[in-house]
């Protein structure tokens, strides 16, 4: 039996670790087949696909999607599209562009409150990937203006706080097309942590999304029954990962998550 961990993030995205560093931290955990779901970007798949089958591990090709359903930010994971696709690739790019704007947008707005924050700073913790939220968090707790990344969330960096700019956003139903047309599957990232969930997420399920996450570090034992019944119910999936960025949180979660290959084994077939 080997075992994956469907949902990682790197320094490409929000993350601390580069792609290689998780790779090699999989490995030490007994974890074979792992899927670095950057927000937005494929840069690690690129960087670490050779190194990954090099050393035994099953690198599926992985993406955490931002979206806007029912007016509600939404999560969508996609897995085993085609990477190279022309249309996802264009789409990423504009995307990659937009949320660097947003970057130096809330970088802008900080220090005119005060917040003597550099983008140059923030860009290098980025390591490459386009500048975000998180990475603006890590810069004002170097700077010594917030003691965690948590807390510069809760004062300065999250919706409605004085730093904080709008991002752009898929629609789910554009989410899907884009990644189905591409050969891939969707399935719904941490259920639990959305308003009104319950009534959410078989809506989201019924929009077209291919499954939903039942393993993760915040989704309890009575969820998980829950959303496996549910997928179940409706012909769909279930996927699972540990959400793991590195330290970027208070707790590092890569190893904790192991998903059997049983589970997954819809999107093992499409590689």
């Amino acid at each position: 039996m080997r075992y994956a961990d469907l949902h990682l993030h790197t320094y490409h995205s929000d993350g601390t670790r580069s792609p290689k560093e998780v790779v090699d931290v999989a490995r030490t955990h007994g974890l074979d087949i792992i899927a670095i779901s950057d927000h937005d970007n494929l840069a690690a798949f690129y960087e670490i696909h050779s190194y990954a089958a090099e050393h035994g591990v099953t690198l599926i090709p992985a993406i955490e999607l931002s979206c806007l359903f029912e007016g509600v930010d939404v999560h969508v994971l996609a897995y085993a599209f085609d990477p190279h696709d022309e249309q996802i690739d264009a789409r990423l790019r504009g995307f990659r562009e937009t949320r660097q704007r947003r970057g130096y947008a809330i970088v802008e707005r900080l220090r005119a409150l005060g917040y003597d924050i550099r983008a140059e700073r923030v860009d290098q913790l980025a390591g490459g990937g386009a500048m975000g939220r998180p990475h603006v968090a890590r810069a004002l707790v170097e700077a010594g203006y917030v003691s965690s990344v948590a807390e510069a969330f809760d004062k300065l960096l999250g919706t409605g706080k004085p730093g904080y700019v709008e991002k752009e956003r898929f629609r789910v139903n554009e989410a899907v097309s884009l990644i189905r047309n591409a050969g891939g599957l969707t399935s719904v990232a941490h259920p639990t942590l959305y308003p009104d969930h319950e009534q959410l997420v078989p809506r989201l399920l019924d929009s077209g999304i291919d499954g939903v996450e039942v393993m993760h570090p915040q989704v309890d034992e009575l969820n998980r029954e829950r959303y496996t019944n549910l997928a179940r119910f409706r012909g769909k999936m279930v996927t699972g990962g540990s959400d793991d960025h590195g330290t970027v949180k208070t707790s590092e979660t890569l190893g904790t998550v192991k998903v059997p290959e049983t589970m997954i084994g819809p999107i093992l077939e499409r590689l």
